[in-house]
């Protein structure tokens, strides 16, 4: 009887093993399956990146201020926004700064209009632009954001 008593023991231990493993392979692999989606919970939200940089931006004065343009420039510049160039427009009659877009992407014009404060933003696609947008500073252009305005009397860019 000895010898039926140590064979139960060790039956009734291998069935505890077995259990045991089987219950840990269970655990594994729910927590296997489980795991992209903890994951997705722990992530960190991806930083937002400022493209401005990719915007390149024309800056013409058509109101005559002198320095106007550069002005101008330079806050967008410091903003982020490539400046491919400055200077004076067809004509110093311009009532109110306008922004154009040149590319076909009024997201780029309206961000560019968004750092200026200025609200009147147009579309005017032109095939293989040198700039995304262009700004066409009005004589309205001490309303505008800018960094620094100095005195500009009337004259050239």
């Amino acid at each position: 009887m000895a010898r039926k008593g140590k064979g139960g023991a060790s039956r009734a231990l291998g069935r505890l093993s077995i259990t045991y493993l089987y219950a840990v392979g269970v655990v594994v692999l729910v927590l296997a399956l489980a795991y992209p989606f903890l994951r997705r919970g722990a992530r960190q939200k991806p930083e937002t990146v400022d493209l401005s940089f990719d915007i390149r931006v024309m800056v013409l004065n058509g109101c005559g201020a002198e320095g106007v343009a550069e002005d101008v420039a330079a806050t967008l510049r410091d903003a982020g926004f490539d400046i491919v160039g400055t200077g004076n427009a067809d004509a110093f009659d311009y009532d109110r700064t306008l922004v154009v877009d040149r590319c076909g992407s009024s997201e780029k014009a309206l961000k560019v209009g968004q750092a200026l404060d200025c609200r009147l933003v147009l579309t005017q696609r032109v095939s293989a632009p040198n700039s995304d947008v262009v700004v066409v500073i009005g004589s309205d252009w001490p309303e505008l954001r800018l960094k620094s305005s100095g005195n500009h009397a009337k004259g050239l860019s």
